[in-house]
């Protein structure tokens, strides 16, 4: 760029890839919950309403494998990224374990 112009250059901020991919697999992992309390929100206000729990469980899965394997995809070499990738991570694989939880909960 010449010198003259750099004053008119208006530096311009962009979300950076990784984080994206963070955003994309912690969303991913929300959703997945989100499932969850839907189905607790539903048996706590219509206690006579049965729902099956493969249908929460297939769907937080899928949520929960989307999400656990953009997560791993954005691991990096660096300390500090690695301590905050590891949120997205414990997020989703908290989650494959959820319908084995919630088959003791919901066992007579």
């Amino acid at each position: 760029m010449p010198r003259p112009a750099r004053p008119l250059w208006v530096p311009r901020t962009y979300a950076r890839r990784r984080h994206r991919s963070w955003m994309l697999s912690m969303t991913l992992a929300s959703l997945g919950w989100g499932t969850w309390w839907v189905l607790f929100l539903v048996h706590r206000l219509a206690p006579g309403f049965h729902v099956d729990l493969a249908v929460p469980s297939a769907v937080s899965l899928v949520f929960a494998a989307l999400g656990f394997l953009v997560a791993v995809l954005t691991l990096r070499a660096r300390r500090s990224w690695l301590l905050f990738a590891h949120i997205p991570l414990l997020a989703n694989a908290a989650l494959f374990l959820m319908p084995w939880f919630a088959a003791e909960m919901w066992s007579p």
